[in-house]
């Protein structure tokens, strides 16, 4: 399917419909960071050994966005392209989900995770293809705001109302992200339109649109060293604020949650400011206040301090998040929109396969500290790619 390039606007509250789609996300990602570790950390007692499991998400991550975009540019259904994907990708995650819920054997589990982040990992590229086919190129910048200000938003729900519960429950952060994106999926389902495309479409080979695209893989580039980084840090914030604050699971959770609130609040006025100063520069920006905030963190002595850096540290993220996709959308050429955008998420999603093993080793062999220098290391080197993109492909 091509890119929508009409003038037409896509009112607001369709935008609002099609975001719960990342709600869905975010609640999923907040079960990742802020629960799964928990879990897994329970079983093995080993922070190393929890940061591999959680790495090995990544193998599905790297391979299934790829593979959903392809299948989704080919296909033609009466529910249209991206969402018989969207929807069966959600239902096997929701199903391992609850699986997992009542599973207490480390062997047991290994698969059932895997297979739930395969269809999370399937339902997410098409789901982001719909941007591009839906919305037009003038209002992307704000409706990735949206998206990320309605995904924060499932993100904080689960914070607040779930993973702060866990030492009181371990069956509600299951129960409550199972019922959470079977509600966001439903209504983003009923809120999207796709046009149906009549008979066969043609279209590029991946690797060949890749050719000769040296902003494209610079972006890739410096995404894939951002995304370590992050990942280092969200795998094991909540264990290593306790570690270094004495927190209990609920006070590292809501300083977790201070992040992603920020994070919400921004997510809109970045992308309502990437149009005027630019989203390279746009971008850029979110990750430098990222690097100056995790290198700020060892120094700090006391939790309301804590607080005001997951706050700055928050508007940088939800920046970086709301400019970068549209940043990379003014990129691609034309043709295999999804492909290339299960290729933007494999490149986010397999450095799972990176980040949380190597945060896992350096926290068990160098310390907590170290955590936050070693992802504002990662961010600087993708910072660094990110300047050498040119400045006429963000135009």
């Amino acid at each position: 399917m091509s890119d929508y390039n009409s003038s037409s606007f896509v009112p607001i509250p369709k935008l609002a419909g099609f975001a719960m789609g990342l709600f869905a996300v975010q609640t999923f990602w907040g079960f990742t960071w802020a629960t799964l570790p928990l879990y897994l950390k329970e079983l093995t007692g080993s922070n190393t050994a929890t940061g591999i499991i959680i790495s090995t998400t990544g193998i599905t991550g790297l391979f299934f966005p790829i593979f959903a975009g392809a299948v989704s540019d080919r296909i033609n259904t009466p529910l249209g392209r991206r969402r018989p994907l969207i929807v069966g990708g959600w239902i096997l995650t929701c199903m391992m989900v609850l699986l997992l819920m009542r599973i207490d054997s480390l062997l047991v589990a290994l698969p059932v995770i895997v297979l739930a982040y395969a269809g999370f990992f399937l339902a997410i590229g098409p789901y982001f293809a719909l941007l591009p086919d839906t919305v037009p190129v003038s209002q992307r910048s704000f409706a990735s705001g949206i998206m990320f200000l309605v995904g924060g938003i499932g993100m904080l729900s689960y914070l607040m109302f779930a993973a702060r519960l866990w030492e009181t429950s371990h069956t509600r952060p299951f129960i409550w992200v199972v019922i959470a994106v079977a509600v966001s999926v439903a209504i983003m389902s009923f809120s999207v339109r796709e046009s149906r495309t009549p008979g066969p479409t043609t279209h590029s080979n991946l690797l060949k649109g890749l050719a000769g695209q040296k902003n494209l893989l610079r972006f890739f580039a410096g995404m894939t060293l951002q995304w370590i980084g992050l990942w280092m840090v969200s795998a094991f914030f909540v264990i290593t604020c306790m570690a270094l604050f004495g927190l209990t699971v609920e006070r590292a959770v809501q300083a977790f949650f201070a992040m992603n609130a920020s994070f919400v609040f921004f997510a809109l006025p970045a992308g309502l400011l990437a149009p005027r100063l630019g989203l390279k520069k746009t971008t850029i920006l979110g990750v430098a206040t990222l690097i100056v905030c995790f290198c700020c963190i060892p120094f700090i002595k006391s939790y309301s301090t804590l607080i005001v850096f997951m706050i700055i540290s928050g508007a940088g993220y939800g920046t970086v998040l709301a400019v970068s996709y549209p940043f990379f959308l003014s990129l691609i050429p034309e043709g295999n929109t999804a492909s290339f955008v299960g290729l933007y998420h494999s490149c986010q999603n397999g450095t799972l396969l990176i980040g949380p093993v190597v945060a896992g080793l350096m926290i068990d062999h160098f310390g907590y500290l170290t955590l936050f220098y070693g992802a504002a290391a990662m961010l600087l080197a993708g910072m660094a790619m990110y300047l050498t993109v040119k400045k006429k492909a963000e135009d």
